[in-house]
């Protein structure tokens, strides 16, 4: 029975590690207090496991007493970057997309757990009116073409979820509309593309075609942000086709489903 006990709480101990550890990745600087309200934990317990990772260099701590990530995540990280299997797959595919098209072109991968979805690559163009991607942080699914790609390929259980938990506008600070995301989800599924206007760039169109996973469970997209004065309408039917012929052999490479 003590052993039992003792495993339990080692798991209980590890998982409480893991996600402060994912926190500092997702907020570069937060203090104890901060960190224990979004993790619904004690601030004391926080501080101490805080701490002990920042005496092992997961964690670093400022004199203003602000936590980030330490040396040693980043050197994890670093080594484990390149070898993502996502990342060498896609990487070609990307490049080959932004020199077609001379825009930026990003591979996004779904948290479905967290019902979030992250940006794990992108290719931006020589153009000087190009788009800085932020790598790794983990955004909703409602908001932008990515995500949405994603969410009309989840169950109706999840996509309910997803929708009413979700308190963050976009970035025209306009605060979700129920009946407007379930009708462009309904026509993502139908059309095999998400499209998106402003939503998480400003002056941005995001499009977006989604790939599945050898049972049929999506698990990322691929797509483009393009500025909207270089957008044309036209332009839609060449963009969805690249992105579809680049989705499908992402899938067939990881030996799962084609997009279509």
């Amino acid at each position: 029975m003590k052993a039992k006990l003792l495993v339990i709480n080692e798991i209980g101990a590890i998982n409480r590690v893991l996600r402060l550890v994912s926190l500092l990745s997702d907020y570069p600087h937060l203090n104890a207090k901060q960190a224990a309200d979004l993790l619904g934990w004690p601030v004391s317990s926080t501080h101490r496991l805080l701490r002990k990772l920042a005496d092992l260099e997961f964690a670093q701590q400022t004199d203003k007493g602000n936590f980030s990530a330490g040396m040693e995540l980043y050197r994890i990280v670093g080594r484990l970057s390149g070898k993502m299997p996502f990342a060498e797959i896609a990487e070609p595919l990307l490049a080959a997309l932004t020199a077609q098209f001379n825009e930026t072109s990003m591979l996004t991968i779904l948290e479905r757990r967290q019902l979030r979805m992250y940006t794990a690559l992108a290719a931006s163009p020589q153009d000087p009116m190009r788009y800085v991607v932020e790598l790794n942080r983990r955004a909703p699914l409602v908001w932008g073409a990515a995500g949405r790609a994603l969410l009309a390929h989840l169950g109706q259980d999840e996509i309910e979820t997803a929708i009413t938990t979700c308190d963050t506008p976009n970035i025209r600070g306009e605060v979700l509309d129920e009946a407007e995301i379930r009708g462009a989800l309904e026509e993502t599924v139908r059309k095999g593309f998400a499209m998106t206007r402003s939503h998480r760039t400003l002056n941005s169109i995001g499009v977006a075609v989604p790939f599945f996973g050898s049972q049929g469970d999506v698990i990322g997209s691929v797509g483009f942000q393009i500025p909207s004065f270089r957008f044309r309408d036209e332009q839609t039917d060449g963009l969805v086709k690249a992105l579809t012929q680049t989705a499908s052999i992402i899938a067939q490479q990881i030996g799962a489903k084609p997009s279509f």
